[in-house]
C-alpha cells in the first residue's frame, strides 16, 4: 500500500552550524542500507525514502530499524502539493479502513504544516479532514484528543503532502561514522557486542579484534565471532573489519613463567598491547571493551587499572562500566546478539584460567611478573600483529 517512508531524527536537530553535515551522513547511511530497493532524500527537518516497489516495504522497514540517528519513521502516502482534496481524503480513508481492521476506533487528526504557503491553517485542515473521514465512515469512529487509538496524521512540507498513521521507533543516537572509527575487543560473550552497539549509537564506526588460541579455540569459535560482527554490521550499513590475532604462544609463555593468579591480567594486557598496535596502524581513534566494574575478577578497579596501563597512546572506552548485567542482557536480546553470544564456544580468555585469580592486583607486581616474559615477549607481540588474519565482514 505504501511506497514512501517518512524518516525523523531528534538529536541531529539540536546541532547548529554543522547540522547539515550530520544530516548528510545519516542520509548516506540510509541510502547505503536501502540500496537497490529505493532512493532517499532530505527536506526540512525530515528525510524520505521512496520505494521502487510496495513489495519491498517490509524489508526496508527492517533495514531502517537498524540505523543509528533515526528516532522514528512512518510508512506514508505521498501526494504532490497540487493534489485535489479528494485525493487526500482517499488516502486518509485507506488509513482509516486499516485502523478499523486493527480495532482502532477512536480517532484524532493531527496536521503539521511547515509549508506556510499551503492554503488553510493547521487547525482548519485537521477539522476538514476529520469531517471528511467521519462523514464517509459514519458511526465507525469516535473522536478524542487525548485517549485516541488512531492518529491520522498529515504533514505538509515543501516536498509534498504525507499521510500516515503509524510511527515506528528507531534506535535514535547519532549517525554511524560521525564520531570516528574504533577497534572493539570482541570476546564472543554478551558484553562486548553490546558495548560495540552502544558506541555505534553515539556515532562510532566499529571494527573488531579477537584472539585465537588453537587448539583451545577452533573454527566454531571463529564462526561465532564472524556471525557477531556480521550481525552488528546491520547497525552501520557499511562493511567492517574483523582482526583475528594469534595469542597461544604468548599465553603459554605467561603460563610457564608467571604467577598463576596474575595470568588473566597479563593475558588482557597482551591483548590490549596487540589491539593498540593494530588500531594505530589503521588510524582508529580508540579501543572499546565490554568491561563492567567488578563484574568478574579481572574487572575490579585495581585490575582494570593494571590492564589499562598496557595502553600507552589511545583512549579505552568502556560503555558498560557501570551497567547492570541484566540491563546488558536486555539490550543484547533487543539488538539480536544474545542468541549468538550464548553459543557454547571457548575463547582465548577462558584458556588457562587460574584457579584463584588475583582480585586486587598491584601494578608494580604486574609489571614485575611481565618482566619475567623478557626477552621473548617483544618478538611474540610483533609476530602476533604480523600474523593477524583480517576478515572483511
Amino acid at each position: 500500500m505504501f511506497r514512501n517512508i517518512l524518516v525523523r531524527y531528534d538529536e541531529i536537530a539540536l546541532k547548529k552550524r554543522n547540522r547539515g553535515w550530520f544530516e548528510d551522513l545519516l542520509l548516506n547511511n540510509i541510502r547505503s542500507s536501502v540500496g537497490e530497493l529505493g532512493s532517499a532524500g532530505k527536506f526540512r527537518g525530515r528525510m524520505g525514502v521512496e520505494l521502487k516497489s510496495e513489495e519491498s516495504l517490509k524489508e526496508v522497514v527492517n533495514r531502517l530499524s537498524f540505523i543509528p540517528g533515526i528516532s522514528s519513521f512512518s510508512p506514508a502516502f505521498k501526494l504532490p502539493l497540487s493534489a485535489p482534496w479528494d485525493d487526500i481524503v482517499e488516502c486518509a480513508l485507506k488509513l482509516a479502513h486499516e485502523a478499523l481492521v486493527d480495532g482502532r476506533t477512536v480517532i484524532k487528526v493531527i496536521c503539521t504544516r511547515s509549508n506556510k504557503r499551503y492554503p488553510g491553517t493547521s487547525i482548519e485542515i485537521q477539522q476538514k479532514l476529520a469531517e471528511s473521514v467521519l462523514t464517509n465512515l459514519e458511526g465507525k469512529f469516535t473522536v478524542s484528543m487525548k485517549k485516541y487509538t488512531f492518529a491520522l496524521e498529515i504533514e505538509i512540507d515543501t516536498n509534498g503532502i504525507f499521510l500516515f498513521s503509524r510511527k515506528i521507533a528507531g534506535i535514535k543516537g547519532l549517525p554511524s561514522g560521525c564520531a570516528g572509527e574504533y577497534l572493539s575487543l570482541l570476546s564472543g560473550g554478551i558484553d562486548s557486542p553490546v558495548a560495540s552497539f552502544m558506541t555505534m549509537r553515539r556515532g562510532g564506526r566499529i571494527h573488531y579484534i579477537s584472539f585465537y588460541s588453537p587448539p583451545y579455540t577452533g573454527e566454531e569459535s571463529m564462526k561465532k565471532l564472524e556471525d557477531l560482527a556480521g550481525h552488528l554490521k546491520k547497525y552501520q550499513g557499511v562493511s567492517t573489519k574483523l582482526f583475528i590475532a594469534p595469542l597461544i604462544d604468548i599465553q603459554l609463555l605467561i603460563k610457564a613463567r608467571c604467577h598463576e593468579g596474575y595470568r588473566t591480567i597479563l593475558f588482557r594486557r597482551m591483548m590490549f598491547k596487540i589491539a593498540e598496535k593494530i588500531a594505530i596502524a589503521n588510524k582508529f581513534d580508540a579501543l572499546i571493551t565490554g568491561e563492567a566494574l567488578s563484574q568478574v575478577a579481572s574487572q575490579t578497579i585495581e585490575n582494570l587499572t593494571c590492564i589499562n596501563d598496557a595502553v600507552k597512546t589511545l583512549p579505552v572506552i568502556r560503555p558498560l562500566i557501570t551497567s547492570e548485567k541484566s540491563d546488558t542482557i536486555a539490550i543484547a536480546e533487543k539488538i539480536g546478539t544474545f542468541p549468538i553470544s550464548i553459543r557454547n564456544c571457548p575463547d582465548s580468555c577462558t584458556a588457562f584460567l587460574p584457579k584463584s585469580p588475583i582480585i586486587r592486583g598491584k601494578l608494580e607486581k604486574v609489571l614485575a611478573e611481565e618482566k619475567k616474559l623478557e626477552p621473548e615477549i617483544s618478538y611474540l607481540l610483533e609476530e602476533s600483529v604480523k600474523n593477524v588474519r583480517v576478515v572483511n565482514v
